[in-house]
């Protein structure tokens, strides 16, 4: 007996799909505040936190979802791009952090892209989960802080940043390695 295919839109795929909702309105908060908002962050850091509860729910449950694995690393990207676009309008981050982050986020989905045409796909890196837990933690601070020039804030943003490249050059160097081990073994090389 087959078993059935889970739906697309089940309980782990709403909660993410409610995370990429909150990206407008977190955007709309932080333009409105025009400094700290402390409402900002509390929303940020609980949808940042349902990234958690979504794969614990999908995986629980049973309901993993080619669709919840390409819409929830998107929705991630989505959330952290609008949160650091918005503090960079209102002058709490540089622009150059915001042109970092996007374009590692560019870069590696474009690195996927090519590894999934080549049938090499490369799963979640910890390098990877560290940095979204740091730029989540240090977005979150940003929204907050009364004072986004103090030393401790600073040092947070240039550690993200540096997790941020980090993570991309590791992503870079497994596919590297997948390649090459597909060169050497033509069974197509799979991630989780």
């Amino acid at each position: 007996m087959t078993r059935a295919a889970a739906p697309v839109i089940n309980l782990a795929n709403a909660i993410t799909l409610a995370r990429a909702l909150t990206a407008p309105v977190l955007v709309a908060l932080v333009l409105a505040a025009d400094g700290p908002s402390v409402l900002a962050a509390v929303l940020f850091a609980a949808a940042a936190a349902s990234d958690a509860l979504d794969g614990h729910i999908a995986r629980a449950r049973g309901e993993v979802t080619r669709f919840g694995t390409m819409i929830d690393p998107f929705v991630d990207k989505l959330l952290i791009g609008a949160g650091l676009t918005a503090l960079a309008a209102t002058s709490r981050v540089g622009v150059w952090v915001v042109l970092v982050v996007l374009s590692r986020e560019v870069a590696v989905t474009w690195m996927r892209g090519t590894g999934r045409r080549d049938g090499i796909l490369v799963g979640a890196r910890a390098a990877g989960k560290a940095k979204m837990m740091l730029q989540s933690i240090t977005v979150t601070v940003l929204l907050a802080a009364p004072d986004p020039g103090l030393a401790w804030v600073d040092g947070l943003v240039w550690a993200m940043v540096a997790a941020t490249l980090l993570s991309g050059l590791d992503y870079a160097l497994e596919l590297r390695d997948a390649r090459s081990r597909r060169v050497r073994h033509p069974h197509p090389v799979t991630g989780s």
